[in-house]
Formats: C-alpha cells, structure tokens, sequence
C-alpha cells in the first residue's frame, strides 16, 4: 500500500526579491489606485472645474463686488457732496446768484454779460 504524502519532494523554486524600485513603485501604484484617493481627486476637480459656482467664477464675481463696492463708495461721496450744495442753494443767497449767474448766464437788469470762446480749445469734428 503506498503511503499518503503530505507534502512535496521536490524543493520549491525559491522567489528572487524585486529591486527595490520595483517595491517603490508597487506602493505608488498601490496609493495611485486607492478609490478614496480616486473619488477625492474626481470630486476636487468637479468642484474646482465643473461646477456651477467653480473657482474662476468665484474669482471673476469676487472682482465684480469689489468693483461695484468702490462705486458705491463714489457714489456716496458724490451724494454728501450734493446735500452740502443742497443745504447752501436752500440758506444762502450768494451761492443761489454765483450758480444762476455761472449755469444759467442769468444778469441784473443793469449788466451785460459778455460770453468769450476759449481759442486754445478745439472743438472735435472741426477741421484747422
């Protein structure tokens, strides 16, 4: 009766060891394949690139409200501006006189008014 074997004879070819670059490279290509790693990247890139509120959106609106917060700044002053002379056309009559006289070319009954063009000023359209 022949005996029951439990193991082999012959002797098993031995495994040579990879270089190490060859194990290097298997723990990058290992972390390159890793599905967090794969979803984190596609997700960054959907939110960074495709999305509706991307990043050069975001940036060019950012632009666009610093734009509009300095007009809005003009605007204010301009409007302060415009109630002081409010305040002194409604309580003093000098300045009421100084803006008809230079606006409006507005006189007293007993003045001429003289209107001179300025000859250093051309005047666009004409020809010299």
């Amino acid at each position: 009766m022949e005996q029951f074997v439990d193991f082999v004879t012959e002797k098993e070819p031995v495994m040579e060891q990879a270089p190490k670059k060859r194990k290097a490279l298997g723990r990058v290509s290992r972390f390159l394949t890793n599905k967090y790693l794969i979803a984190s990247v596609g997700f960054l890139a959907v939110m960074l690139f495709l999305d509706k509120n991307d990043l050069i959106t975001t940036m060019e609106r950012r632009e666009e409200l610093n734009n509009l917060n300095q007009s809005k700044e003009h605007y204010t002053r301009e409007l302060s501006e415009l109630r002081k002379v409010k305040a002194e056309l409604e309580t003093d009559p000098v300045v009421i006189e100084k803006l008809a006289r230079e606006k409006y070319l507005m006189k007293r009954d007993n003045e001429d008014i003289f209107v001179t063009e300025d000859k250093t000023k051309t005047v666009p359209g004409s020809e010299n």
